[in-house]
């Protein structure tokens, strides 16, 4: 390779060393952060989205080549092309999410495009054109889901990038040679980024950039007449690992969709070894194969056969790895009964939650959760929680800054919760139609930031904030992501919150800091509370109605069950989610107004309802006080999924006490 070549390689290194520098503050001021889920395996909060570091990397490497490859400028015009655009759109999903049929039209629509012209240009034939479309999605979603533990991702993209720069060497392509180096110095630079005490994660715009840069070579080194077991040689652990997993949950008769842990590399770390240990396994593998399929090069048939041979036994002994080494997987839970577990039931972490601190335990469901916990046997304290005030414009940052001015309110609080396992705020403004005030969101934005820095002073075990799932919005699935539509100002104020929260527990440098659960509680009804009798009254009157069929679920869900969900979040063994969903309680649209009212809501035509909803958010734009009653009747009519993953994956999920909470109310009718 000439001077030049090895400059742009050099660039390529640097800017993606360097970029984070940078990318810190920037994402740091957007709250770019990975939430922790049931397929993490990490705990808490961590900036994410600093695939950015890697993409301006290869973007400038990509680019100075085109100086000295004159002669293969629209190979490399392609691959530029078309792993850029990929990893736009996996920035796109960071920031602001993309759902999965967009995304997969994208993914699609790209590798259609990069292919036809790779096939126009090479004389190939239009049957590459589906084929290489749906590998070069396939393998963007497969380095996607491969990203799920540090360093992983990098050594991946340095594999494969060298194993390709070898290729290149060996049949004289230099396209290939320094396109391969471009992939493998623009993620080897961020490696250390990924593996520092304060690392930050490649993110979606990473990832699809790994899958996307590493796929779109591999289709160009095929049609330019590259050996294809050689070229798929370095991909295949991604491919069995991710098909391995697809295929068994398939048969288990799992969600193939949702998120988890099921992923051969996951199952490893089940095994004891570190994320780095585990990632290192995945990269062997990859070199192993990587260096197997080069056999084929030679050109006969039993060179090819000995490589495919090779690399299947290699992708093998990957895939048995975890019960060869005896995963040990998650614990089971212990059977669950109808009453009250005892204290002694809930040891978890080295330690038995005994005593709780409830924050604003006079109010509907703090008093519920104080009686709950001491029917349990559990020692409960209440906190009256302080009147404070925050600009409704304010950001997340602003409000820990503003903390600073609440030092007496922090240590009066700190004070009431010495000695506490576990501390629940349940304090706040529960006023969902409430205008914008600076007391709706001191209640609901700054109390949260003051009551986790004084839970870190108290050196509290967990603190658990009850958040609302409003802060989703209009979101198709209500899930336990950190992306939040407010469409009110209270949903605002509570998503304000969270973002306080997670920037705090992002910040901290303490050793001390709690475990910080943010529980996005449902339409939670109960006896006395002035909403649930709003409902009964909805519900018994001739507008009582749902879109037909009105099968759709509902977030209507009882005190109780919240209780028992909160109560078994803080007594949890192991680390939970920075964020859970209430699990959903059974409801639909059409069940629970017949369980309100007594009798069988009318049911109107689904599009009628949705014309009339997308009406009612038109004139809303112009009048917004009318968006929240609309909001109201579509939620009534049209329902919102919940997808509560990580009850769901613990077996926390139960049957809804509904019925107890509109007994008289159906008394009343029959």
């Amino acid at each position: 390779m000439t001077i030049a070549g090895w400059v742009a390689i050099s660039c390529a290194f640097l800017v993606s060393a360097t970029a984070p520098l940078l990318l810190r503050p920037i994402l740091t001021r957007l709250r770019v952060v990975d939430v922790p889920n049931e397929r993490s395996s990490h705990s808490v909060p961590v900036l994410r989205g600093a695939g950015i570091a890697p993409l301006l990397g290869f973007l400038i490497g990509m680019s100075a080549l085109f100086s000295f490859l004159r002669p293969w400028m629209f190979e490399l015009l392609v691959i530029g092309l078309a792993g850029v655009a990929l990893a736009l759109l996996g920035l796109f999903e960071d920031l602001r999410g993309v759902r999965i049929l967009t995304r997969a039209s994208v993914q699609l629509a790209v590798g259609a495009v990069a292919t036809s012209a790779l096939v126009w240009h090479s004389g190939s034939a239009l049957w590459w054109v589906p084929l290489g479309a749906v590998a070069l999605a396939g393998y963007t979603n497969a380095a996607n889901f491969m990203d799920g533990i540090n360093g992983i991702s990098a050594l991946h993209g340095a594999a494969v990038g060298s194993a390709f720069a070898l290729i290149g060497v060996l049949t004289e392509r230099p396209w290939l040679l320094a396109t391969g180096l471009v992939i493998a110095v623009s993620f080897a630079a961020f490696l250390p980024w990924n593996l520092t005490q304060n690392r930050m994660f490649l993110g979606d715009v990473g990832s699809y950039l790994l899958g996307g840069a590493i796929g779109i070579t591999a289709i160009t080194a095929v049609l330019d007449g590259v050996a294809p077991i050689a070229v798929m040689a370095p991909l295949v652990v991604y491919l069995a690992d991710t098909a391995f997993t697809l295929v068994r949950r398939v048969l288990a008769g799992e969600e193939w969709q949702q998120a988890h842990r099921s992923h051969v590399y996951q199952r490893l770390t089940d095994t004891g070894l570190s994320h780095l240990n585990t990632a290192f396994v995945v990269t062997t593998g990859t070199l192993t194969a990587s260096v197997v399929g080069l056999f084929s090069l030679v050109g006969s048939v039993a060179s090819g056969s000995v490589a495919a041979s090779g690399i299947g036994f290699v992708a093998a002994v990957y895939l048995s790895l975890p019960l060869v080494l005896g995963a040990r997987g998650r614990e089971p839970e212990a059977p669950r009964t109808d009453g009250w577990l005892p204290v002694d039931s809930y040891e978890h972490g080295g330690f038995v939650p005994v005593h709780w601190v409830v924050v604003g335990g006079t109010g509907f469901i703090g008093s519920a959760l104080v009686e709950g916990l001491r029917l349990q046997g559990f020692q409960v304290d209440t906190v009256t929680a302080p009147r404070l005030r925050l600009n409704p414009n304010a950001t997340a940052l602003e409000t820990l800054e503003l903390l600073a001015q609440s030092s007496d309110v922090i240590a009066s609080l700190a004070a009431e919760m010495m000695g506490a396992d576990v501390v629940v705020n349940a304090a706040g403004l529960a006023s969902p139609c409430a205008s914008a005030s600076e007391s709706l969101f001191g209640a609901n934005a700054l109390l949260p930031a003051a009551i986790l820095l004084a839970a870190e002073r108290a050196q509290v075990q967990r603190l658990i904030h009850l958040s609302s799932s409003s802060v989703q919005g209009r979101r198709k699935v209500l899930d336990e992501t950190a992306t939040t539509s407010p469409l009110s100002p209270y949903s605002s104020s509570k998503a304000l919150g969270e973002a306080a929260l997670l920037a705090g527990v992002r910040d901290g440098q303490h050793r001390d800091s709690p475990g910080l659960v943010i529980l996005r509680a449902t339409s939670v009804q109960g006896a006395g509370r002035t909403t649930t009798g709003r409902l009964r009254r909805l519900a018994q009157s001739p507008v009582a109605s749902v879109a037909n069929p009105g099968d759709r679920p509902t977030g209507v869900s009882s005190v109780k069950g919240l209780v028992e969900f909160v109560v078994s979040v803080g007594a949890h063994k192991g680390s939970v989610p920075s964020i859970v969903l209430q699990p959903w309680e059974g409801m639909t649209t059409s069940s629970v107004l017949e369980l309100a009212g007594g009798r069988s809501p009318r049911r109107l035509p689904a599009g009628f309802c949705r014309a009339l909803i997308a009406g009612g958010y038109l004139f809303g734009s112009f009048i917004p006080s009318l968006r929240g009653p609309v909001r109201r009747v579509e939620l009534m009519w049209l329902g919102q999924a919940q997808d509560a993953s990580w009850a769901r994956s613990v077996g926390l999920e139960k049957n809804s006490y509904l019925a107890e909470v509109f007994e008289t109310a159906t008394e009343r009718v029959h």
